[in-house]
C-alpha cells in the first residue's frame, strides 16, 4: 500500500512538472497506453446506457448528482453539504448518499438517520461522518450500489428527496438533476484521462450536465480561460461560481470551535492527506499563521501510530505550538489521539460558497422540489 501511495504522489508531481523536465515527461508517456485502454472501456460503458443496451433504474424520489470530471481536489463534499443544508431549510426531507470510499463495509450503511449518528468510523467513511455530524436533520447512507442504498434509505428513513456525492459517473441510477463541479485552477485535468492525467472522463461527457459549477473560482489565475475551456463542451448548461471559505478552528479533543483569528503569529505544523496540499498551506498563511513545516501524506491516507510518531517529531523539531490539518484528516488523526501527544492537535474548517449563479441554483431546485412541498 505504502509503494502505491508512493507512485501515486510521484505521478501527480509528473503531472504538474514543466514540460522540460524529461523524467516526468517519460513516465507520463509510458501511462499514456494505460489512458487510452482506460478511455476505450469508459467510452464503451458510456454508450452501452446512452443506447439503452444497459438499464438505468429509477427510484420514486428526486435524484440530484454532484459529481466531477477528475478526481480529487474540486470540492463535492462542501457543495453536498451547502445543498443538503439548502434543501433543508426549505423543510425537504433530505438524504445523501456515498460510495462510502475507503469505509469498512460496502454494504448499505446507516451513518446518520436524520436524528442522530448511528455509526463511526472506521465503519463509517470519513466523509460520510464529516456529512453526518455537520448536517444534523439529514439522513446520510452509504454503499458501492446507489439504487439499492436508495431502496434501504426509502424503507428505513424519512427519504424525500436524494442527493447523490460523487454521483456523475454512477449511470445506472437516474437522476432528476446533473451538477457537475469544475476546479477553476485546473478545469481539465491536464487535459488527460487517468492514469496520465487526472480526468475520469472525457470532457465531452459535460454534455450531460445540467449545471457547472466552477469552483475555487477566487484563486483561479483565470476564471473566464476556465469558462471558455468549459463551454468548448457545454454551450447551453448554467454556470455558477464557488469559493471556499475558513470558517473556524475546531479543537481536536473538545471539538470546540474557536475564531481564526487564533492562528495570527502562531507557528504550527501543517497535516494534510488531501488532493492539493498547497491550497491548504496557502489558506493558512492568508489567515496569518506561521507555517514552520507541511508534513504530506497521500489523498485519503489511512494514518496509523507510525505516522503519528513522525507527526510529534516534526512538531517538537520546528517549535510548533499547534498541529493545524484538515476536518477529513482529523476524523482519523483523532481515533488515534493525537492530542496526547503534546502538541495541540486543531482542523480548519471550511465552507462553500456561492459567488455567482445562487439564484439560478434555487430555481432550479424550486422546479425540481415544487411536487413534494407541502
Amino acid at each position: 500500500m505504502k509503494g502505491i501511495e508512493a507512485l501515486s504522489a510521484w505521478t501527480l508531481r509528473c503531472m504538474a512538472a514543466a514540460p522540460e523536465q524529461w523524467a516526468a515527461n517519460a513516465w507520463l508517456t509510458c501511462l499514456r497506453p494505460v489512458s487510452r485502454a482506460y478511455g476505450a472501456v469508459v467510452s464503451l460503458r458510456t454508450a452501452l446506457f446512452s443506447h439503452g443496451l444497459v438499464g438505468i433504474r429509477r427510484l420514486p424520489v428526486p435524484v440530484l448528482s454532484v459529481g466531477n470530471l477528475s478526481v480529487g481536489g474540486s470540492g463535492k463534499t462542501p457543495f453536498v453539504e451547502m445543498l443538503a443544508g439548502r434543501l433543508h431549510q426549505r423543510g425537504q426531507r433530505v438524504v445523501i448518499i456515498l460510495r462510502g470510499y475507503k469505509g469498512g463495509s460496502k454494504e448499505p450503511t446507516i451513518v446518520s438517520d436524520g436524528r442522530g449518528v448511528q455509526c463511526e468510523p472506521p465503519v463509517a467513511a470519513d466523509e460520510a461522518y464529516l456529512l453526518a455530524r455537520h448536517l444534523p436533520g439529514v439522513a446520510v447512507l452509504t454503499g458501492a450500489d446507489r439504487h439499492r442504498v436508495g431502496q434501504v434509505a426509502l424503507e428505513q428513513v424519512d427519504c424525500g428527496v436524494i442527493i447523490l456525492d460523487d454521483g456523475f459517473q454512477h449511470l445506472r441510477l437516474h437522476r432528476d438533476l446533473d451538477i457537475v463541479l469544475v476546479d477553476a485552477i485546473n478545469p481539465l485535468g491536464y487535459g488527460r484521462l487517468l492514469p496520465s492525467g487526472l480526468l475520469r472522463e472525457p470532457p465531452e461527457a459535460l454534455k450531460r450536465a445540467d449545471m457547472v459549477v466552477l469552483s475555487h473560482a477566487d484563486v483561479g489565475r483565470d476564471a473566464d480561460a476556465a469558462i471558455r475551456a468549459i463551454r468548448q463542451y457545454t454551450p447551453v448548461a448554467p454556470i455558477v461560481r464557488a469559493v471556499h471559505r475558513p470558517v473556524a478552528l475546531v479543537d481536536g479533543g473538545s471539538e470546540e470551535r474557536s475564531g481564526l483569528e487564533r492562528l495570527r503569529g502562531r507557528r504550527l505544523l501543517a497535516v494534510s492527506g488531501i488532493a492539493h496540499p498547497g491550497r491548504f498551506e496557502a489558506t493558512l498563511v492568508q489567515l496569518g499563521a506561521c507555517v514552520a513545516a507541511h508534513r504530506i501524506f497521500p489523498d485519503h491516507h489511512r494514518y496509523t501510530s507510525a505516522d503519528l510518531k513522525i507527526i510529534h517529531a516534526a512538531a517538537e523539531d520546528v517549535g510548533a505550538s499547534m498541529v493545524v490539518t484538515t476536518e477529513k484528516d482529523m476524523v482519523k488523526l483523532a481515533r488515534l489521539n493525537v492530542v496526547r501527544g503534546g502538541v495541540p492537535l486543531y482542523a480548519l474548517s471550511i465552507s462553500l460558497e456561492l459567488i455567482e449563479g445562487a439564484e439560478l441554483l434555487d430555481a432550479m431546485l424550486n422546479r425540481l422540489m415544487r411536487p413534494n412541498l407541502s
